[in-house]
């Protein structure tokens, strides 16, 4: 438990990072606000992910940063100015505690510098960079049980004495992107399907997009499903290579935003893919998921649904957790089999 404050008015959480880490870390955030309802909150977070937090109504205001630009010209005079405003418009909210989920020396230091009265976050022995506990007024140890990142997470809104009561993730769609997802959908006159997202962030997460064309012609096949193709910024090639392998029978493709993908996914009746934002998004979503992991480990990143399930082979370099493989040719992936995913969808929708 941390130290004892007496008056928890103002909560400031430090999770910068993708649109995954945004996703597990929504339960913390509405347990907070329901054990503290007075209190305001607001979340520091990298732009590119912001938008998952958009017109969220548990968060008072959503403070971007651009961590990943500034390091570009660290020394410029405007990356410098960006600094100096991001850490006063912190420091004038006067929060009563930081938060820092991330658990890297840039979160850790954005907490200490908001001048907040105490500072929390992990300790050593689950921070990917254990130095920067030196910015932390308390430090977490988890309890053993604690081994889904989403658990983990709840840990820290433990300490300040929230309770958590299930997992509640507040993901909202304007009427635009809803009518979106419904005409590109009418327009096909497609009522039942299956999101295939070939994506994974890291290469090394990536399932060889054949696979993904083998199983979508199998599904077609053998049950007579339609594939929707998803896909995110820098994987347009992917989906081309899905595509150059099934022209008779191809999937359904369309662009879609984040908010977007939201309201399709919560049309889906199963998503497949690897450990990326949209499983994790899909699986907020309640949509049965199917996972392929790789370099991850299905206990801390998977989906959390019981019902869910994972396809993943144990190797001895794995897991990793590494954005290359250059010695082992990604063979935790290669092992997965198409037949081994299409017979997880198959039990999957069973449970249905």
């Amino acid at each position: 438990m941390v130290t004892q404050i007496q008056d928890l008015n103002r909560i400031l959480i430090i999770k910068l990072g993708s649109i995954g880490d945004v996703v597990h870390t929504l339960p913390a955030l509405a347990a907070l606000k329901k054990s503290y309802p007075q209190a305001e909150i607001d979340w520091l977070v990298e732009k590119k992910s912001s938008v998952i937090l958009e017109k969220n109504p548990l968060i008072r205001q959503i403070i971007e940063v651009d961590t990943q630009q500034w390091r570009k010209s660290l020394l410029s005079f405007e990356v410098l100015r960006q600094i100096k405003t991001s850490l006063s418009r912190l420091r004038g909210n006067h929060y009563d505690v930081a938060l820092d989920f991330q658990g890297l020396w840039k979160s850790a230091a954005f907490g200490y510098f908001s001048g907040a009265k105490r500072v929390v976050g992990f300790d050593k022995e689950i921070l990917r960079e254990p130095g920067c506990r030196i910015f932390y007024d308390d430090k977490i140890n988890p309890t053993a049980d604690a081994i889904h990142v989403i658990e983990l997470n709840n840990e820290l809104a433990r300490s300040l004495g929230a309770q958590i009561n299930g997992y509640q993730f507040d993901l909202n769609v304007s009427e635009e992107d809803e009518a979106y997802i419904t005409s590109q959908l009418a327009s096909r006159h497609i009522t039942d399907f299956i999101i295939l997202n070939p994506g994974g962030g890291w290469v090394t997460k990536n399932w060889d997009p054949t696979n993904y064309s083998r199983l979508h012609l199998r599904m077609r096949k053998k049950a007579g499903w339609q594939s929707v193709l998803t896909w995110g910024p820098g994987e347009e090639k992917l989906v081309e290579q899905v595509f150059r392998n099934c022209e008779s029978d191809p999937p359904v493709a369309f662009p879609t935003t984040i908010p977007q993908f939201v309201s399709l996914a919560r049309r889906a009746k199963l998503f497949v893919g690897g450990d990326t934002g949209p499983l994790h998004l899909a699986a907020a979503c309640h949509t049965p998921v199917v996972g392929i992991f790789g370099p991850t480990h299905p206990s801390r990143n998977g989906p959390f649904s019981p019902a869910d399930l994972v396809v993943s082979h144990p190797v001895p370099c794995g897991p990793c957790y590494k954005r290359t493989c250059e010695i082992y040719n990604q063979q935790c992936l290669r092992l997965i089999t198409v037949d081994e995913v299409y017979q997880a969808v198959i039990q999957r929708l069973s449970l249905l």
